[in-house]
């Protein structure tokens, strides 16, 4: 048996995700474009976003905890410097706002991070989540290299 382009040992990551996030959507793939937004584009909610971590969990065998689908999670900041009571930091928003130079207002002084799940995106998801792997790759090597 021949791998394919549609295998999952040949994807991309991106191309992973897509799949994952169609699926949990009933979606079509093609009708998933990596700057959809997860909630407003593709029509997700918050239960969708529950099991679309379990199904993540099991494409890629990784553990997710639920920050790992938010937007603070892809700015590579320790938490600490990503919010504080919940209120995102002028480093945080400054990264956001270069990042999602259309949020416009959205991104002013003092929004939460609650406010942000209209900025959820496929890419950012795959960002996210490619970081993680990669991470979880690196663990691994550092383990077998003891």
């Amino acid at each position: 048996m021949s791998d394919t382009p549609s295998s999952p040992v040949t994807e991309t990551v991106e191309q992973r995700i897509i799949r994952c996030v169609a699926q949990v959507l009933a979606k079509n793939p093609a009708e998933v474009p990596l700057q959809s937004r997860l909630f407003e584009d593709l029509g997700a909610d918050s239960l969708d976003l529950v099991e679309l971590m379990y199904v993540l969990e099991d494409e890629f065998t990784i553990k997710l905890d639920k920050q790992d689908l938010s937007l603070s999670a892809q700015l590579g900041l320790p938490e600490s410097e990503v919010h504080q009571n919940e209120v995102l930091t002028p480093k945080a928003l400054e990264l956001l706002r270069q990042r999602y130079p259309q949020a416009g207002a959205l991104l002013d002084e003092g929004v939460t991070r609650a406010r942000l799940a209209p900025l959820l995106t496929v890419e950012a998801l795959a960002i996210g989540i490619g970081n993680k792997v990669a991470g979880k790759d690196v663990a691994k090597e550092v383990s077998h290299a003891r």
